[in-house]
């Protein structure tokens, strides 16, 4: 017996596959149009790009080029490109048809659809608006005397609150008839009142075209860096330099010239002014100077522990802002809990424009007195710059439980108490053997003290002649009283800028007498990348937060004469360690 109704089934569900299949094949299929410029000039070319790509494209059938007002079509100038990839590893294919057209009457116009089959199936491109300009509606004594390369500093935002990230833009502009061939930022540029930091993500300069009044310009950004103001009222950024190598594209060459038609050329941007808002003021929070967007916890370890025993109170911000001037947070401990040395350790990402990571803040307490101590709980603040405002986080309360140590026994002065019993008798008096000549230690050290003077005056002849005759073993050797030499200008210094200047001046004395580097011209990274080859990563970077310090101490935050203090011991310890491995 043959049941139909399977069959049936069977037959609807095969017909509605083949039914679906185009549809699915459609829908990796994606057709645009794109003019190269919307705000053109009257006469000046222009390009449409037709972009057909997908996975299956077996047939196309050019687009029909529509009368558009506004633009003249040269119908004699179209080309075509072939791109080949690879999407979710499956093969995708994209073909390009450019359409050259001329601008006509000035004005505000529109670009109608095309209508394009693709594979049998019709697809319709969006409309696109433009503009056609009046080039005698420019300055033309402007126009005349902008210049044909020039680089400003463009920070994302002109009006930040304390704290807040800001990415400062170095952007090169330059005509079309220019080429670049070549840009080298200057190192060391520093921006007064701001922490700056690097991003890692920096790519190759990309060009776009743009208007500036009335001139056609390639804009390309160079460089990103993220400053973080650290007060408030009108701080001005420091012109950046820019050097580059140029050569015009119209300028005859000659087969013999060799490139020598380049032209280097330095470039400074204009001094930028920033208008710094201060912060809100906070109420009834916790606020460590966090501006951005963060998640903040506390923890307590260990839960329970015995009198005496330390206990570590662990505060986490995780996220993305200001994570390199977030200071430790107060709280509020028992009075029978003694608080020690606070740590701080952070792991700081510059990727994707931003800067973020997380810092950890720890106190170690210890417990003097058994019982059960309670930290209450603590709101926390940081400032959101999206929000403008405030946004609040409570931390939880934290409850220790201490108890004494049942293996310790307690002991008095008695049980220590020693068993003394004096000894009586006769002294038995042992007449000392007459000894030889050769066990008398008098005759072996006249017999050695020429040798060793001999050998002595040899060492010494050695090292006064090598501190001589080779500079580098001379440098080596006064390294470390030199560098500690400048450290003790720093601790007699009552200026903390002036004491970190003795510091930064004593490291960098120190690493590149110790080996045998060159005195100037070195980079922080460089000196910490030298302390690196010797095997010694913790010390590489404990040189480059030093240094680094030191170059931006002059707008730092909180800085004290304890804090100065601290590193000047902190370079102390850093060149005794560095003094052993190199």
């Amino acid at each position: 017996m043959i049941k139909t109704g399977k069959r049936i089934g069977f037959i609807y569900l095969l017909i509605f596959a083949l039914g679906f299949l185009p549809n699915v094949k459609a829908q990796d299929i994606s057709v645009s149009a794109a003019l190269t410029e919307t705000n053109i000039f009257a006469g000046e070319s222009v390009r449409l790009d037709v972009t057909i790509s997908g996975q299956s494209l077996n047939s196309i059938d050019r687009p029909n080029i529509p009368n558009t007002p506004g633009l003249r079509w040269l119908s004699g100038s179209t080309s075509q490109s072939t791109n080949y990839s690879y999407i979710n590893g499956r093969p995708s294919v994209s073909y390009t048809y450019g359409y050259s057209f001329i601008a006509q009457n000035p004005g505000s116009y529109t670009f109608p659809p095309l209508q394009i089959e693709v594979n049998g199936e019709q697809f319709e491109t969006k409309p696109i608006n433009f503009k056609v300009l009046d080039p005698e509606t420019i300055d033309q004594g402007n126009a005349a005397r902008s210049p044909d390369i020039y680089v400003r500093l463009e920070p994302s935002t002109d009006n930040p609150v304390v704290g807040e990230q800001v990415i400062a833009n170095v952007v090169l502009y330059f005509k079309s008839d220019v080429e670049v061939s070549s840009y080298q930022p200057s190192p060391g540029w520093k921006a007064e009142g701001f922490w700056k930091e690097d991003l890692e993500n920096r790519q190759q300069a990309r060009t776009t075209s743009t208007l500036i009044n009335g001139v056609r310009y390639q804009r390309a950004v160079l460089l990103q860096q993220a400053i973080f103001p650290t007060k408030s009222g009108e701080l001005t950024l420091s012109p950046f330099e820019v050097v580059v190598q140029v050569r015009k594209r119209n300028r005859r060459r000659d087969i013999f010239s060799f490139g020598l038609g380049q032209e280097r050329m330095e470039l400074n941007t204009l001094p930028v002014t920033v208008n710094v808002r201060p912060l809100p003021d906070v109420d009834n929070a916790v606020f460590s100077g966090a501006v951005g967007k963060f998640e903040i916890s506390r923890t307590l370890e260990p839960n329970e522990a015995f009198v005496g025993e330390s206990v570590e109170i662990n505060t986490s911000i995780t996220g993305q802002g200001n994570i390199p001037l977030i200071v430790k947070p107060e709280y509020e401990y028992p009075e029978a809990l003694e608080l020690y040395d606070p740590q701080e350790s952070s792991s700081i990402t510059r990727n994707n424009q931003q800067i973020g990571g997380s810092k950890t803040f720890t106190d170690i307490v210890i417990a003097r007195n058994e019982g059960e101590y309670v930290i209450p709980e603590q709101r926390f603040a940081y400032y959101d710059p999206e929000l403008r405002r405030y946004r609040n986080i409570t931390l939880p309360l934290l409850t220790l439980e201490v108890k004494r140590d049942p293996r310790l026994v307690n002991s008095s002065a008695n049980e220590y108490r020693f068993e003394i019993t004096p000894m009586t008798g006769l002294a038995n008096w042992v007449s000392s053997s007459q000894n030889h000549l050769h066990q008398k230690t008098w005759v072996w050290f006249l017999l050695i003290l020429p040798i060793a003077s001999l050998a002595g005056a040899f060492v010494v002849r050695t090292y006064t002649e090598r501190m001589n005759n080779d500079s580098a073993f001379a440098r080596s050797q006064k390294a470390r009283e030199k560098a500690l030499t400048t450290l003790s200008e720093a601790v007699k210094t009552e200026d903390i800028k002036s004491g970190y200047h003795f510091i930064e001046k004593a490291l960098i004395q120190f690493v590149t007498d110790k080996l045998d580097l060159p005195q100037a011209g070195l980079s922080i990274k460089e000196l910490s990348d030298a302390i690196l080859t010797k095997g010694d990563a913790e010390s590489a970077q404990e040189l480059k937060r030093l240094l680094d310090k030191c170059e931006t101490i002059s707008y730092a935050p909180n800085t004290s004469q304890e804090g100065l203090n601290a590193d000047i011991q902190r370079a102390k310890e850093l060149i005794k360690k560095v003094g052993k491995i190199a």
